[in-house]
């Protein structure tokens, strides 16, 4: 079986975005890193006020590792 035979999908040319795509790209990825930073800091927040690494690893789903670390390059 080739790829040719699956599923019937089109290939599409790789790497062409308009420069308007471009800019929505570019302009997404700062409102992410925005609301990244953000988020981040609200968490190390909640540990500064004295939530433990259990509680809050529980109620984010993120690992205590991370919040450690985290914790750690906050300072």
């Amino acid at each position: 079986m080739t790829t040719s035979d699956t599923i019937g999908r089109v290939p599409r040319p790789r790497g062409v975005l308009s420069d308007e795509q471009a800019q929505e790209l570019e302009a997404r990825r700062q409102l992410r890193d925005h609301w990244t930073a953000a988020y981040r800091e609200w968490v190390v927040g909640l540990l500064a006020d004295g939530c433990s690494f259990g509680e809050v690893s529980k109620a984010t789903g993120l690992s205590k590792d991370t919040l450690q670390r985290w914790k750690r390059e906050a300072k």
